[in-house]
């Protein structure tokens, strides 16, 4: 087993950064500050991210992701938006109904072009939180419940498995995945549990191998789909919230922090870090709806 240590790529002034990932077409670093309602990107330049731009959504984004037209489609507090290429932002209907006091959370493109987002209980615990996926003619369809609190998502490199993170119960569970319908009558199986600290975002790498980062463990954990701890990157930051693989050939780990929480904390959290871990990604989907024209757009002007 090897260890790691990450550098500091920007300043510690995010307060729940989240859901990094790479665009392979603009070159850029993509990311959001949960809380500040904040849609990121920028650069990659000498292990430093750079020239940073923000979109403020005016509510809570829980994740970005790539559109195949060029622009994101992101996790809104209830709903899904878009922001086109031209940075136009387009709001969804409300896709959570009656439940009440939740919010989506992380989400992740699958290799169909489906948006798949989990929600988190905004008050006290549930174990009813979901997960859904939202395709883009605005489909919704629930794959899991009784969910404590909906993280990370990810899939393997043929996509014949979806990897997904309760971080309340403190597992990584997979389940079987594919193009048709999703069988709700597997049951999900647990690939990691009682983890030293809650697990947070995840990602998977070329070789099939999961990254897990640990909130409240200063760190990232490579795990084998079995189970087995193979490598550890630390951070110089409490909580780290989500890794992903960034740069034109996605050598380098990138890893989200939060300052959510703390208090007199003196170390580098709520800055994202980079680390050369000897391994390399996998390029993400792209979300297959428009971002210019979503499909809710579409409905709106056929029902005027």
């Amino acid at each position: 087993m090897s260890t790691f240590r990450a550098e500091p790529a920007t300043d510690p002034e995010y307060e729940l950064s989240e859901g990094i990932l790479w665009d392979d077409r603009a070159a850029r670093v993509r990311w959001v500050d949960i809380w500040k309602g904040r849609v990121l990107s920028g650069s990659l330049h000498d292990g430093r991210i750079e020239d940073i731009t923000s979109t403020d959504l005016g509510q809570t984004a829980g994740a970005v992701a790539l559109a195949e037209d060029g622009g994101v489609v992101v996790a809104a507090a209830r709903s899904l938006a878009t922001i086109s290429v031209d940075g136009a932002v387009s709001f969804g209907p409300d896709l959570l109904g009656e439940r009440a006091d939740t919010r989506f959370n992380d989400g992740s493109v699958d290799p169909q072009g489906r948006f798949v987002v989990g929600t988190l209980a905004l008050g006290a615990e549930t174990g009813d939180e979901v997960l859904l996926r939202v395709s883009a003619d605005g489909a919704v369809e629930t794959l899991r419940g009784g969910i404590r609190l909906s993280n990370g998502i990810a899939f393997s490199p043929d996509g014949g498995t979806i990897y997904h993170v309760d971080t309340v119960a403190n597992t990584v569970s997979r389940h079987s995945y594919g193009p048709g319908p999703f069988d709700l009558d597997e049951p999900w199986v647990t690939v990691l549990e009682d983890l030293p600290h809650f697990p947070d975002g995840l990602t998977v790498d070329s070789e099939g191998m999961l990254w897990v980062a640990q909130w409240g463990g200063s760190s990232v954990r490579r795990h084998a789909p079995t189970g087995e701890l193979l490598d550890i990157v630390e951070v110089d930051a409490t909580q780290a919230s989500c890794p992903a693989f960034v740069g034109p050939d996605l050598a380098t780990l990138a890893i989200t922090t939060a300052q959510e929480g703390l208090k007199g904390w003196t170390d580098q959290s709520g800055a994202i870090f980079l680390a050369d871990v000897g391994a390399t990604g996998l390029p993400v989907p792209r979300w297959s709806g428009s971002t210019t024209n979503p499909a809710w757009n579409t409905d709106k002007e056929a029902h005027a």
